[in-house]
This record gives structure tokens, C-alpha cells and sequence, in this order.
């Protein structure tokens, strides 16, 4: 028997196994706002992730940071600026100031659809997992997505060789 639960935003009846809370990381990887870009690239690269939520001192979620924020330091070393002073400007320049404010975000219970949805309209990869004071418990990105979509699709086709199988 499927659990379901009512999405607030759609007045619909979710399988609980389609709610965020079950497919999202968590928890997630954060960076103070105050970091240097240093930091934030260094924690990417560490935990492979491309994208980071931007939290202040208290967990508070305030913005989003993506590798392709920073992505303007792989280009001046490829144009052959001195590695070292690049280095010292992603030292130098701090999150909040190349972070995008005001992400778009959802709660562990919102349903894969609208995270898909919400993904496809905003064209992001990623969109945070907040409660309701607005503190990151995770995140769900497009690779979380299509791990849910291939099982269920799997779980489908599965289904459909039981109903031949009886027949």
C-alpha cells in the first residue's frame, strides 16, 4: 500500500516515495556567505558537487553558488594570467558577492514533479531543501531526478513482466 500525502501547493495526493525527502542529499554541503571563493570551489571539488547553498552563521539558507559562478577564474588562467594572482582573487573575492540571492527552494515534502518542474522554468540543475525556518536540511539535483525517474521506470517495467507472467 502507497503512503500518500497532500501537497499543499497542488492540492494533490503524493506517493510518499515521490516526495523530495526521500531522493534528496542530504545532508547538504553549505558555504558561510562570507567564504572566499577559494573555499567554495575547494568544497566542490572535494565532495563533487557543482553547487552549494549559501547559508549565514545561524543555517539560514541565503543564496545558491555554482561552479559556473566561478567558472571566470578557469577562464583568466586559460587566457594566461599569472595562476598565482588568480589564485589570490578567488582568495581575495568572497561568496555573496558572485552568489545568485533569493533561490528558488522547496520542503521535503514537495513532490518530484514540481522539483522537475520548478527545475525546467527556473533552467537550474539544483534547487535547495529547506524547512520552514528556512534552514537547509538538503538538496535535489537533475542527476537525483533521473535516478528517481530510471526506477520507477524500472519498477514499471518490472510490474509489466509480473502482469504478463499471470496472464
Amino acid at each position: 500500500m502507497k503512503t500518500m500525502r497532500t501537497n499543499t501547493t497542488t492540492r494533490r495526493a503524493i506517493p510518499a516515495e515521490e516526495e523530495i525527502r526521500f531522493w534528496m542529499r542530504a545532508p547538504a554541503i553549505t558555504i558561510n556567505l562570507a567564504a572566499p571563493l577559494s573555499e567554495a570551489l575547494a568544497l566542490m571539488h572535494e565532495h563533487d558537487v557543482r553547487r552549494l547553498p549559501v547559508v549565514v552563521d545561524t543555517g539560514e539558507l541565503r543564496g545558491m553558488i555554482t561552479q559556473g559562478d566561478i567558472r571566470g577564474a578557469d577562464v583568466l588562467r586559460a587566457a594566461g594570467y599569472d595562476p598565482f594572482e588568480v589564485g589570490e582573487a578567488l582568495r581575495r573575492v568572497k561568496v555573496y558577492e558572485v552568489m545568485s540571492e533569493e533561490p528558488v527552494t522547496i520542503t521535503p515534502e514537495t513532490g518530484l514533479r514540481e522539483a522537475a518542474t520548478l527545475m525546467i522554468e527556473h533552467k537550474i540543475g539544483g534547487i535547495p531543501v529547506v524547512n520552514h525556518e528556512h534552514h537547509v536540511l538538503g538538496i535535489i539535483t537533475e542527476s537525483d531526478l533521473f535516478e528517481a525517474l530510471v526506477q520507477q521506470l524500472e519498477h514499471a517495467s518490472e510490474n509489466d513482466d509480473t502482469e504478463v507472467g499471470n496472464m
